[in-house]
């Protein structure tokens, strides 16, 4: 009798998580996540993810994550993608310290970083400077045209 009641418990309180569990589930499907966009003009993103880099005029990249309105299970990726304008020194640097491949452009696409000035290239990318910047985080690309770097890279 006793192992009766303690299945019997077993049971229900399985049937609630399951119940709890699938009405989460149906809400997510029926709920496309918000796709948060914001623009910053600051250093933060070169002083962390490119360590390589040592001087620069400007920079302007965008964090984008997609929120899902607080039903989220385990942490959010956070992409980042913008555009590190060198200083003439600095990218020359560049050029001189790493073999850069010619390569397509990339499709770059921006939410609220202005990429209208980014020209038609040509394009160059190099898996050695990947490596020396982003040894915690993937790029989908990097791109550099000689002055400028085009990034799009996110969190593991």
């Amino acid at each position: 009798m006793k192992n009766f009641k303690m299945l019997g418990r077993t049971l229900i309180l399985s049937l609630v998580a399951g119940t709890i569990l699938l009405s989460s589930c149906a809400d997510r499907s029926r709920k496309e996540p918000e796709l948060v966009v914001t623009l910053y003009n600051d250093s933060v993103i070169i002083e962390h993810y490119m360590n390589a880099v040592e001087e620069w005029d400007h920079a302007i990249y965008e964090e984008v994550y997609a929120d899902w309105g607080g039903r989220s299970i385990g942490p959010t990726e956070y992409r980042y993608r913008g555009v590190v304008y060198l200083t003439d020194e600095e990218a020359e640097r560049l050029w001189n310290s790493y073999e850069w491949v010619e390569t397509d452009a990339p499709d770059f696409e921006f939410g609220k970083v202005d990429g209208s000035s980014l020209g038609s290239g040509p394009w160059y990318k190099c898996s050695d400077f990947d490596g020396d910047n982003y040894s915690t985080i993937v790029s989908s690309y990097t791109v550099f045209d000689g002055e400028k770097i085009v990034f799009d890279i996110h969190q593991i």
